[in-house]
């Protein structure tokens, strides 16, 4: 390992700070909770989509610890995303010999930050015998592929290591204090549209990604950044390099057929055939692949009274709408938009199903905790309740809920109730408030049902109703993680 390379990564050996430009300014709504994981002495990997901003928040912790008083040799930072698959040995060897000047069994509260970890040979052996090894070092690791990252740490790492999934790249919530400083309660939100609507918009084409969120306006820019810079290096080099895929074609194809049909659903005999006859199970394969990669979300087929959802025709969506929008370059149109919103949504739900049967279909099913279904319906124009009725009847279910454009309103029967949201724009901002901040009930007649007293904002004058109710709990802007790890702080 070359000295110099360390020295190039680790500048605030010499300087004892880390530059503004490597920290920003600003820290997302989960940072201090991140902060305090230091604390542990566990293994801390943060894992996500390319660009989410997971180095900053590498370089914002070790900012921190230099403010705390931690000595700036304590602290080393490498990244194995520029450099051949890299030995993590060598790094570790060369920093304890050319900055630490002592053996590790001596070392005292060191901290060793890796970047893109999974792109070192053989990291998580390497990393487990430090760790039992060396009780005075404390590991943060960050990474982009899923399934090495979960496979591997869990495999080998099991009862050392808290894994932290670092997305989305922002919430709209974050996007819009970024953007131009709006924080506003969530009971001022009806009163907000005409600000958070172009604002929405905006967020669905940038992503969420940290640099485009400044003052870039240049459609073609956006678009082009979102797919050099993300979509191409995942499928060019990420999945190749982590899955050891030769057919590049087929992956580009599979790539711009998802891409460009959001909510597409899967049907593997014919998509394989549209892809020139291409086998059925090779095609499977690369779909879980760019799962694993976070290139797409997938959603399973729904059926009720049936706990796992239908392996058959699961929906495919691009993990980000902006993934859709960068890929259609400057094609987007107003049948679009519908796309794009549902695209939207599923992206801030991460819903685990849908339904279709026959003729009916439901774009998302959430479940509260008693595994109740709870039916959403994503419009952006104009539609027929009677419809969504008739389709919560056929799931067996007697409320759900329309996201929509502008309209609020409580309606129903006294067997069925439906939630018109609140417009898209509050959903995105606070859905854990829309979802899970009312404590679940039936029918109510007194508004201190309602965690913490008082009528929820969008229904002061509708107490006496059943509404629909999904608890995630109160952690703020984490819910979604809750599925995917097993560690979890509020």
């Amino acid at each position: 390992m070359n000295d110099r390379a360390l020295y190039r990564f680790n500048e605030w050996w010499a300087t004892g700070s880390v530059r503004k430009n490597l920290t920003g300014t600003f820290r997302r709504e989960d940072y201090a909770k991140w902060r305090e994981l230091l604390g542990h002495r566990s293994i801390l990997l943060f894992y996500g989509l390319r660009r989410v901003g997971k180095t900053t928040m590498m370089h914002q912790l070790i900012d921190d610890l230099l403010r705390s008083g931690v000595e700036p040799e304590r602290i080393l930072y490498f990244s194995f995303d520029e450099s051949p698959p890299g030995d993590l040995d060598a790094v570790i060897s060369s920093y304890a010999r050319s900055v630490l000047k002592r053996p590790l069994a001596e070392a005292r509260g060191v901290y060793i930050f890796f970047d893109e970890v999974q792109k070192a040979r053989d990291w998580e052996n390497k990393v487990k015998i430090y760790y039992d090894l060396y009780p005075g070092i404390k590991f943060v690791l960050s990474g982009s592929s899923s399934l090495n990252l979960a496979r591997r740490s869990s495999e080998t790492l099991a009862g050392r290591i808290m894994r932290v999934r670092v997305e989305p790249p922002l919430s709209f919530r974050e996007f819009c204090r970024l953007r131009g400083g709006h924080d506003i309660s969530y009971d001022r939100l009806r009163y907000a549209g005409d600000a958070l609507e172009p604002l929405l918009s905006e967020y669905m084409e940038k992503g969420g990604f940290p640099e485009l969120v400044g003052g870039e306006s240049d459609g073609f820019k956006i678009r082009e950044y979102v797919r050099s810079i993300v979509i191409d290096r995942i499928v060019a080099r990420d999945i190749p390099e982590e899955f050891g895929i030769r057919d590049l074609d087929l992956l580009r194809r599979l790539t711009e057929v998802l891409m460009l049909n959001p909510g597409m659903i899967v049907n593997l005999d014919k998509l394989a055939s549209s892809l020139g006859g291409r086998n059925r199970i090779t095609v499977s394969n690369f779909l879980s692949y760019m799962e694993y990669s976070f290139l797409i979300r997938t959603v399973g087929n729904y059926r009720p009274g049936v706990e796992a959802a239908s392996r058959k025709l699961r929906k495919a969506y691009p993990y980000l709408p902006a993934f859709h929008t960068a890929m259609l370059g400057g094609a987007s149109g107003a049948q679009d938009q519908g796309r794009i919103l549902e695209n939207t949504m599923a992206s801030v739900l991460e819903p685990e199903f849908y339904y279709r049967s026959g003729d009916t279909e439901i774009d998302f099913v959430l479940r509260e905790g008693g595994g109740k279904a709870i039916p959403v319906e994503v419009k952006s124009g104009t539609y027929r309740k009677q419809d969504f009725a008739r389709a919560l009847q056929r799931i067996g279910s007697d409320r759900g809920i329309i996201v929509n454009r502008e309209r609020w309103a409580v309606t129903g029967t006294d067997h069925m109730r439906i939630l018109e949201c609140p417009p898209a724009y509050v959903m995105a901002m606070d859905p854990q408030r829309v979802l899970g901040d009312l404590a679940p009930f039936h029918e109510v007649g007194l508004c201190s049902s309602f965690r913490g007293g008082g009528c929820p904002w969008y229904l002061a004058h509708e107490c006496r109703i059943i509404i629909v109710i999904l608890r995630y709990g109160a952690c703020s802007q984490t819910w979604s993680s809750t599925r995917k790890t097993s560690n979890y702080y509020c």
